[in-house]
This record gives structure tokens, sequence and C-alpha cells, in this order.
């Protein structure tokens, strides 16, 4: 299995400086097995301070740089391709913030018992939308957060259920939200519903409203 090591040298360096070195570790192909476009390991290489302080703050494990930058540069090369954009070590980074995060509280999916129903997760929403915003850390926080979500669900082809998402982190109502769509509002909620439902893995929902 062919890797890429950052930093880039790193088995060169002797063993005293290597043993002061955390290396991160890459695979240099996808998953289909063609070569990753190597502008995403420049951008890799250029923050490898950060990342490692990403895994040691977040994970409580430096040695999980490996892990969690290897997802973030594989899931850059999936949506962007040769396509760096102008930062590409910023995107990068908050990728791999992401999947340490992920790692840390588990996925999505990982945190179903978290949610038992459509309404909790209504109103998770509906929280987030409520920071103070004043506390503008939290307000960033809270827009990367669901501006991956609805990344991920627009490349799964679902931009309606997207938009309705981006809807309600607008704080509209339902009616608001169908008249926005050209659909009623309990027509628009059920279809919001049924993606919650595959995604979490719930059989049955309480209907509560």
């Amino acid at each position: 299995m062919e890797l890429v090591t950052i930093p880039f040298g790193y088995e060169a360096l002797s063993p005293s400086q290597q043993a002061k070195t955390v290396p991160i570790c890459i695979k240099a192909k996808d998953e289909h097995g063609r070569p990753i476009d190597w502008g995403w390991f420049e951008a890799a290489a250029r923050i490898h301070e950060p990342l490692l302080a990403l895994a040691r703050v977040v994970l409580d494990d430096v040695w999980r740089a490996s892990e969690i930058t290897e997802a973030a540069v594989h899931n850059m090369w999936r949506k962007h391709a040769h396509d760096l954009g102008f930062h590409p070590s910023a995107r990068v980074y908050t990728a791999a913030k992401w999947e340490a995060r992920d790692r840390r509280l588990g996925c999505w999916q990982s945190r179903r018992g978290r949610l038992s129903s459509f309404e909790e997760l209504e109103e998770v929403v509906r929280k987030r939308v409520l920071i103070d915003p004043e506390n503008y850390i939290q307000q960033y926080e809270r827009d990367l957060y669901f501006q991956r979500l609805c990344e991920e669900l627009e490349s799964e082809g679902q931009h309606e259920v997207s938009e309705m998402l981006k809807l309600l982190l607008d704080g509209c109502t339902w009616a608001e939200i169908g008249s926005r769509l050209g659909k009623q509002p309990d027509a628009a909620r059920m279809r919001f519903r049924r993606w919650a439902e595959r995604l979490f893995g719930w059989v049955k929902l309480a209907d509560r409203g």
C-alpha cells in the first residue's frame, strides 16, 4: 500500500529527529485506485502541526492525526478532485476537524440513540438557530455543522431536503417552507421526516403535532 508521509522527507531524517516528530501517513490512492492530486497532500503538509494539535485536543491522542487527516484529504479529493480552491489547507483542516469530532462523539448514525423522535431533531435544529448572535464562535460552528450536512444531502441528490433544512435553520415554519417549495406544509414535513427516519434508522416515530 503506497503511503504519503508528512512531513515530506520524514524517512530521511535521523533517528533522533524521527523520535521527535509525529508523522502523518495518508493513502496515496482513493478507494478506486486513483492517485490523489498531490496538491491535497501539500495542503495537509502546510498544516502538519495544527493537525497534530487537533488530534491531541479533540481525540486526546496525537497519533490519531493520520486517521483524521487521511479521511479529510480523501474526502476533499472525492468532493473537489483537482479543484483545490484558494485555500486548500483550510479545506483540509475544516474537514479534519469534523472527522475528529465525529470520532469523538460518534457519527450521526452511531448517535441515533440520543434522538428518539422526529420532533426532537426539529428541536435540535431550532436550538441551534437560537444561539446568541453575539456568540460568533458558536454561530460559526453551527454554520459549519449544518453546511456540511447540507452538502452531504446534496451530494446524495437530496436537494429538496437540503433546502428544507436551510429554511428550518432560517427559522421558517412548515407553512412557510411548504409555500417556498410549492408543497402543502404536512407534505413538506413528511418528506423531511422520511429523510430523518432513513438517516437515524428510526422504525417508528412518535407524531406529536
